[in-house]
């Protein structure tokens, strides 16, 4: 694909000379080039080198046990171990760095692209379920937007959201929600943690345009996993997570 757009932008330069100096191109041709293992025949000797060295260096990063984790966590919907796992992480995390702390968190559940496995946790792990360099971003959003987001939660039969928030759907659509117990208050703007992505409105999240603020940390929710396993094994625990009906289908 790459080597077509060169091509193509080839070609066009080529257009743009001709008509200003009124040349014209009278033939083209070109040939396909399979790249398969006949090219492994004869391997460049330093260069086999060079990626071993730097092949070598990546998997002892990657290999490197970095918790335990007592269950086996899927991503799925409505909700799910691993959803629920890292949504409530970074709630932890938004009222950590925020003054008044942060309403709720929000994340898609296609934000993982790997399970958490039972037992030992690497580094490999982590980079293989955050896979994207989403970072956290911080949102203050008005309430009528907010019931906007959950909207577009339930017309997706599910997300990534913080266990202080109950959600209630039937046929894809919200039947009911509350936020620490309460029912969204329009007149309120609700503090949000979230992921950059989801912030410009991505995957649904259309109302997240609207924020009154937005603030985006840089840090990547795959750095802020990584911390957060590695203080648990240094306090001694394990990773664990639990299904709370935080997000209930009803027929």
């Amino acid at each position: 694909m790459k080597k077509l757009s060169i091509i193509i932008s080839l070609i066009a330069i080529l257009l743009v000379s001709c008509k200003s100096h009124r040349y014209r191109i009278i033939s083209m041709s070109g040939t396909v080039v399979e790249m398969d293992s006949s090219f492994d025949a004869n391997p460049d000797k330093k260069m086999q080198a060079l990626v071993q060295k730097y092949k070598t260096e990546l998997d002892n990063e990657m290999n490197e046990v970095i918790g335990t984790s007592a269950q086996f966590m899927n991503y799925t919907i409505p909700e799910s171990l691993l959803t629920n796992f890292t949504s409530d992480v970074m709630k932890a995390y938004g009222d950590e760095q925020l003054q008044n702390g942060t309403d709720l968190a929000v994340m898609n559940v296609n934000g993982h692209r790997a399970n958490m496995p039972e037992g030992k946790v690497t580094v490999g792990n982590l980079y293989e379920i955050y896979s994207f360099d989403n970072s956290i971003t911080f949102l203050e959003l008005k309430g009528t937007d907010l019931n906007k987001i959950f909207d577009s939660c339930a017309r997706m039969g599910g997300f990534g959201i913080s266990a202080n928030v109950k959600l209630v759907i039937k046929d894809r659509k919200l039947q009911s929600v509350t936020v620490n117990g309460k029912p969204v208050d329009t007149n309120k703007i609700y503090s949000i943690t979230t992921l950059d992505y989801l912030a410009d409105g991505n995957n649904g999240m259309d109302a997240f345009r609207n924020a009154v603020k937005t603030s985006n940390t840089g840090f990547t929710l795959r750095d802020l996993m990584i911390d957060y396993v590695r203080e648990q094994t240094r306090q001694g625990k394990k990773l664990t997570s639990k299904l709370d009906g935080r997000i209930t289908v009803v027929k």
